[in-house]
């Protein structure tokens, strides 16, 4: 091939992964609001930093909020300062860091294992779902992630090339690591370098190398907890240290209990599509246990060890969410990257594993279509939605089969990299609107904001979401009114001429059958309503004439 045709070719190249990364990471960054409960607070207190110009202790509300370190904090409030206050200037910065990690692996799989495998195992990560999905949400799982990747691939990265960049490379990262979501980013690097060790047999780090990552780990991190500990005292090591560090590993305290085996389907589907190409490589270190270690085995030893111990640590947890698991996604994306490099150099021991691998795949994308098709049809009355999103899953899966007979790897990848980020552009388009209406309380709280006050707040009624604190700017109800009495004590200690309440359809059901309130708006599963209070004269008389 000419020189010409290899520039054009990495043109090419290039062009496809910046596509990919946009789609992927910040097409319609902005679109979606601020959902689920980390968003809406997280973005506050950024806010709130802004505005107070106190960068140690995190506020929420105007008190002190000491469960989480402060990294993204500092990363959003950076982006407020350039581009004000909104959705995309909180997520942008995630976004980012997002991209950051992704490249950090890509320039660790050139330098271990060949430019092909740092380009795969960019594009995997990329398209993976859950890297996508957390590298768009304004949360602390993404910035663990991304520095954590940092510092688990500079650790490796020493034991290569035994200078002083990659330790110290290392210790900032991690010391990252622990300002994005505290201590255990310590816990999970020291016990990915322990299991190594032992399973391996290696002695790659050195003791001043080790010294070398603690100290500047330290030196990074530990200023702000000496400044947040003098600034709150006992509060706070109670509050972050004891609450939401041990507690929460040991106890439900925090109620995020799931069952032992909650990670297994968010790892299928967090890793989609490429978790099927992860059998062949554990079948091949299995089948090869016996054989001397060489470069190549230690590497693969090493990025399984790293994706296990996250995953074994947070399935142990009494506490479990989704992106808790996030870390482990880098590492399975480069391992995949691995076997789809000996697929590229024709390598018969992949190529039936890759034929029943991808055989998988098509029948699991042909099942998820369908699930997705019929459960946006049930849950958000949207068919043609969730037709939209399972096209590109089912017309990949098709065309790789028929590429795969054809034996042309690089067109055959094409198409599942294309598949998935249309299949993630498609959602972040059409399904996005949808969901929306369903999971954040944006519209119905903002179209409130005219009618209601610090003295007369929008009433949250058997519904509270900390979306709708966020958008009706706190002027709510502080907690969620359970049902029709704690609604009529409310309304006995607080007498108003109208209440506007946000509820969901079984609050409106009830309000407007039995107390005669009226639909404002509805939107989704979410509906504005108001009562007058002349037209509950009776019916308050009727209260407190049982309550007698």
């Amino acid at each position: 091939m000419s020189t010409a045709d290899n520039s054009r070719q990495r043109f090419q190249i290039i062009l496809f992964i910046l596509f990919v990364a946009y789609l992927s990471l910040f097409y319609r960054l902005g679109a979606l609001p601020f959902s689920g409960s980390d968003e809406p607070r997280y973005a506050r207190i950024a806010e709130e930093m802004v505005l107070s110009g106190d960068y140690v202790t995190p506020h929420l509300e105007g008190r002190p909020w000491l469960e989480k370190t402060p990294l993204l904090f500092w990363l959003e409030s950076a982006s407020y300062h350039v581009l004000g206050f909104s959705e995309s200037s909180a997520r942008l910065p995630v976004a980012l860091i997002a991209l950051l990690g992704a490249l950090g692996l890509a320039y660790a799989a050139y330098s271990l294992s060949g430019s092909r495998v740092g380009i795969l195992s960019l594009l995997m990560l990329l398209t993976s779902a859950m890297y996508a999905i957390f590298g768009r949400a304004a949360s602390t799982d993404m910035p663990l992630a991304a520095t954590f990747t940092w510092a688990a691939l500079a650790l490796y990265l020493t034991k290569r090339e035994p200078r002083w960049l990659w330790p110290l490379t290392c210790g900032v990262a991690l010391g990252l690591a622990v300002l994005a979501k505290g201590p255990v980013a310590v816990v999970l690097l020291v016990g990915i370098g322990l299991i190594y060790l032992i399973v391996s047999g290696d002695r790659p780090w050195s003791l001043g190398q080790i010294a070398l990552i603690a100290v500047t780990g330290a030196f990074v991190s530990l200023p702000w907890f000496l400044f947040a500990w003098w600034q709150n005292g006992e509060n706070f090591l109670i509050a972050f240290i004891v609450n939401h560090h041990m507690a929460r590993f040991a106890t439900d305290i925090h109620h995020h209990s799931q069952p032992f085996w909650y990670y297994l389907p968010i790892l299928l589907a967090g890793f989609f599509p490429w978790v099927f190409f992860l059998g062949s490589s554990v079948r091949r270190i299995w089948r090869e246990r016996q054989r001397p270690m060489d470069d190549d085995r230690l590497l693969e030893i090493y990025l399984w060890t790293w994706a296990l111990i996250p995953f074994l640590f947070f399935t142990l947890s009494s506490s479990k969410l989704p992106g808790y698991i996030l870390p482990v996604i880098p590492p399975l994306a480069y391992l995949a990257a691995l076997e789809w490099e000996r697929y590229f150099k024709n390598d018969l021991s992949v190529y039936i594993p890759m034929k029943v691998q991808l055989a998988c795949l098509a029948a699991f994308s042909l099942v998820l279509g369908i699930i997705l098709i019929f459960g946006f049809h049930f849950k958000y009355n949207a068919l043609w939605t969730g037709i939209g999103i399972a096209s590109p899953l089912a017309l990949a899966a098709i065309l790789g089969q028929l590429e795969f007979r054809r034996r042309r790897p690089a067109t055959l990848l094409t198409i599942l990299v294309g598949g998935a980020a249309l299949t993630l552009a498609v959602i972040y388009l059409a399904a996005t609107p949808i969901m929306s209406k369903y999971h954040s309380a944006r519209d119905l709280s903002v179209a409130a904001l005219g009618k209601i006050s610090d003295q007369e707040p929008l009433v949250l009624y058997r519904y509270f979401h900390h979306s709708a604190r966020y958008y009706a700017e706190f002027q709510t109800t502080r907690n969620a009114v359970g049902n029709i009495d704690q609604l009529r004590d409310y309304m006995l200690r607080h007498p108003q001429s109208t209440y506007i309440i946000l509820t969901q359809e079984s609050g409106r059901k009830e309000l407007t059958e039995t107390a005669g309130a009226k639909l404002l708006q509805g939107e989704g599963n979410l509906f504005l309503l108001e009562l007058s209070q002349i037209s509950l004269s009776d019916k308050i008389d009727d209260w407190k004439h049982d309550g007698a």
